[in-house]
């Protein structure tokens, strides 16, 4: 049956849709559900027009017989996502894989267009950060989804560094600052003394959650990387979200700056400006800490207290040296 065939049933099937921009979507995501009931076949992918988005089939088969009918076990899978079966999904997951599997029956996957990670999320799952906590998920891997599969990429912002000491530091190790007047204050304090910093970060808040992707092309090579943040939700949640990042892409760990946050806990003072954490939600923030300083930060948690690094400001930084171990 041609694409031409396809468009008049559509129209006597629902007229009500003629005037509808998302037309040619609808029709589609029809052909998608049907070729997974295998009640269509659906050409080669070089058998799709693909002057507009998204592409449709030149033509489609109509099997000669009608399938057995068979007991309900899911849904059909694309050969792409034959594993799927036998994995156990989380409700997220398997909204995604559904999603992926009647983007696939429509012809797409090989010959897309690669795009950034968040508008294939958005275009799959209606929403553009849903992908990237699934990413890290069991779906992903060998033999499994993968970004070439989805025709996607992490978009690499690139870090705000400097190099610091009069000469630029050797240091191999990298400090991530999560806000920018710390980051200024250090960069001053570390001038003349850079010890084992060979350059500093403005991790610009949540922005170092995907740009700590761009250390893989700072040179000479960073071999350590350590984060200096709030201590809060957040100022926690950043720097681990952004050493899972980098563990999956072979980067180095996010640590943390152990001494400065000594230091934070010393001359910081306690405000109560968010809401109190549950005791296991708090547990979860601050396993990245080291441990010495994690049962103090549960308590500032589940508490609703914080403390924000510019306690350990310009003058602390320059009358004193036991931060520098960093």
């Amino acid at each position: 049956m041609s694409q031409q065939e396809l468009w008049r049933l559509f129209d006597e099937a629902d007229p009500a849709t003629r005037g509808d921009v998302a037309r040619r979507q609808i029709l589609a995501d029809c052909l998608g559900e049907l070729a997974a009931a295998e009640v269509i076949e659906l050409p080669a992918a070089a058998s799709f027009d693909r002057t507009q988005r998204p592409p449709l089939p030149r033509f489609i088969t109509i099997p000669t017989t009608t399938p057995a009918r068979r007991p309900a076990r899911g849904p059909v899978w694309h050969p792409d996502l034959s594993w799927a079966a036998t994995v156990r999904v989380s409700g997220a997951q398997a909204q995604l894989l559904k999603q992926v599997n009647a983007w696939l029956f429509r012809g797409a996957g090989r010959d897309e267009p690669r795009v950034p990670l968040r508008e294939r999320s958005l275009e799959l799952l209606g929403e553009e950060k849903a992908l990237d906590t699934l990413v890290g998920t069991s779906l992903f891997g060998p033999g499994r989804l993968t970004l070439e599969l989805l025709r996607t990429y992490r978009v690499t912002v690139p870090l705000h560094t400097t190099s610091v000491g009069s000469r630029g530091g050797s240091g191999e190790v990298l400090l991530v600052v999560e806000n920018s007047d710390t980051f200024d204050s250090l960069r001053r304090a570390l001038s003349e003394a850079p010890g084992r910093v060979g350059a500093l970060a403005w991790g610009a808040g949540a922005g170092f959650e995907s740009s700590v992707l761009s250390v893989a092309s700072m040179r000479p090579a960073i071999r350590e990387i350590r984060y200096f943040g709030d201590l809060d939700a957040a100022g926690l949640r950043i720097p681990a979200a952004a050493s899972r990042l980098a563990h999956q892409e072979g980067l180095p760990a996010v640590q943390p700056a152990t001494a400065l946050y000594t230091a934070l806990l010393a001359v910081g003072r306690q405000r109560g400006a968010q809401p109190a954490l549950d005791a296991q939600h708090a547990d979860e923030l601050v396993g990245w800490l080291d441990p010495q300083h994690r049962e103090p930060c549960r308590l500032l948690l589940t508490t609703g207290h914080r403390i924000a690094q510019e306690a350990v400001g310009l003058a602390y930084l320059t009358a004193t040296s036991d931060w520098r171990n960093i």
